[in-house]
């Protein structure tokens, strides 16, 4: 998967990057695989989908960038497909490939051109925000069809609505690397600007978060002022997932948390949860999930 020269318009990612590709090929593979002999068109929705290529740092480089007065090293990258790319190597009817960025889209054109010549009529390039456009594609998707989708926002863009849309649409599987840089937003003592509260509240389309996400502190102040405290992560992520079981049909209580390397710190979680109200394809989905995020171990 990975090539060694340098190539324009990559974006750039570490291990976590490898475990986040393994988890949405595996997950192609066997899609495709099981939907392959029947009938119904099958759809790939890449809702963020970049260049198509990522540049990888290891953990030495990540290091390295924290420390000053390193004499610059000439390092040659190593360059892997990311997840537009990764999905042409399966049969899909159709693929929705959607970039705000007209460079990366020119790139990712490139790329498709060059690797994935025989697929290129059937890909479709949707320049703009992603909250438009994504709305555009879900309304093209009948209950006859089936879509893998896939959402890798890069920072906070994604909104509660988009998402809500996404969830009236039958027949959709949904992958979403929700990013934890939201936590960070929700300060530990509740000194919370009035900004950053409507960040969090566009991204989880509640501000019930404020109330559930905070605790009573036992002690008060020598002003007699009660203090709350932020509840444990592990109880945020758990919070987050059940905003998702509010709108989906299903959301897999497996998911993976990814890090950085270098800071052993949290940056995504990617949650994976679908459409279909079917018991027995939400199970074969739970047990699919499960096995998939549990690989990673090894990756």
């Amino acid at each position: 998967m990975g090539k060694q020269t340098k190539q324009k318009g990559s974006h750039f990612g570490g291990e976590w990057t490898i475990q986040k590709l393994h988890i949405i090929e595996e997950y192609l593979k066997t899609y495709a695989q099981v939907l392959k002999n029947t009938k119904v068109k099958k759809i790939y929705v890449d809702g963020f989908a970049g260049s198509g290529i990522t540049e990888l740092k290891t953990k030495t480089d990540e290091v390295g960038d924290l420390l000053v007065g390193l004499e610059e090293q000439e390092k040659t990258p190593t360059i892997v497909e990311g997840s537009a790319l990764l999905s042409l190597k399966y049969n899909f009817d159709e693929y929705y490939f959607l970039e705000l960025d007209s460079n990366r889209i020119e790139v990712l054109k490139e790329n498709i051109k060059k690797n994935y010549p025989d697929k290129i009529s059937k890909v479709n390039f949707i320049k703009g925000d992603s909250n438009t456009t994504l709305l555009e594609v879900v309304g093209k998707i009948t209950k006859y069809d089936r879509c893998l989708m896939f959402l890798d926002p890069y920072a906070l863009e994604l909104k509660w609505e988009t998402l809500e849309a996404i969830s009236k649409c039958s027949g959709v599987d949904l992958w979403y690397l929700f990013p934890l840089s939201l936590v960070r937003l929700i300060e530990k003592e509740r000194n919370i600007t009035e900004s950053n509260k409507q960040k969090v509240t566009a991204i989880l389309g509640t501000d019930e978060w404020y109330n559930k996400l905070f605790e009573e502190s036992v002690q008060v102040d020598m002003f007699g002022e009660k203090h709350y405290s932020r509840v444990e992560f592990e109880e945020v992520l758990k919070y987050v997932k059940s905003r998702f079981s509010t709108i989906f049909s299903y959301v897999s209580p497996d998911s993976k948390v990814l890090k950085n390397e270098a800071k052993n710190s949290p940056m995504f979680m990617l949650c994976f949860m679908m459409t279909n109200t079917s018991k027995s394809a939400q199970n074969l989905a739970s047990k699919l999930v499960k096995g998939i995020i549990k690989s990673t171990e090894k990756v």
